[in-house]
């Protein structure tokens, strides 16, 4: 009788465990993604027609040709305090395209993100060809897709490649303006302020951002032959430039009014 009862009670135990374990796994929330929208900006003014000047913050009126930068190692932060870190999380922002989905994250509430602008040392010190291929990260780092954005060998990526114009302050002749930053000591860590969001199970959720090319050159004199062209790996005034502008990046993300 004694064996039996605790055949009983054992295979209530097993069972009740199984509806714990079974609870537990029906209680798990789905996962939803995150996307980054970014808007090609020059102050308010989102840039809608290549060569056309806008004024930026200060009145100085700025021109987009072209506009890139790479986004990696994308992070999130949970409502604790703490980071979840997106796996393998890359984007090259292109001036023409707003919206990048970037991964199916643990859904639930946040507070913040950051990002890099720029490579980490090994993809940087990779070789475009060996990302030769049609899909996945592999097309942003591809020397056919994107040989604009490549240095040459020992030297590695550009991060961020600018051109444009200025028209400077008292003056009637816009400058030509190019600015191609690389180096993994220009990668730069952005951490945007408080913004509290949900990202909800089975749903994307979008960040909006702004991508400011005006603040990235606000405060920079430019003039012909005066920090008008910035190379990384250039010379003379070029190199010093290329800092200039790399120090910047920082001042060049805010967020879209009004989000939520």
């Amino acid at each position: 009788m004694k064996t039996k009862i605790y055949s009983v009670v054992s295979l209530v135990i097993a069972l009740a465990s199984l509806v714990a374990v079974s609870g537990c796994h029906k209680d798990k929330p789905a996962n939803g993604s995150i996307g980054l929208h970014l808007h090609t900006q020059i102050d308010t003014n989102e840039v809608g027609v290549l060569g056309q000047l806008y004024p930026d913050h200060n009145g100085r009126l700025m021109a987009i040709n072209d506009a890139r930068f790479y986004i990696t190692d994308i992070s999130l932060q949970n409502a604790n305090g703490t980071w979840y870190d997106i796996p393998n999380s890359m984007i090259l922002k292109t001036y023409e395209v707003e919206e990048y989905v970037i991964a199916s994250v643990p859904s639930g509430n946040y507070t913040g993100i950051r990002f890099y602008v720029g490579l980490d040392s090994a993809t940087n010190a990779s070789l475009p060809s060996s990302h030769n291929s049609s899909s996945g990260q592999d097309t942003i780092l591809s020397s056919i897709l994107e040989p604009n954005m490549y240095f040459g060998a020992g030297q590695g990526y550009k991060f961020l490649y600018l051109s444009g114009s200025i028209l400077p302050t008292g003056s009637h002749s816009p400058v030509a303006v190019n600015y191609q930053i690389g180096s993994v000591t220009n990668r730069q860590l952005i951490t945007m302020p408080l913004l509290n969001y949900t990202v909800l199970p089975n749903l994307l959720h979008y960040v909006h951002i702004w991508c400011d090319y005006g603040k990235l050159l606000e405060g920079i004199n430019i003039s012909t032959g005066n920090n008008d062209i910035g190379n990384t790996f250039g010379s003379g005034q070029q190199i010093s430039t290329a800092t200039l502008v790399a120090d910047s990046i920082q001042n060049m993300f805010t967020y879209e009014p009004g989000q939520r």
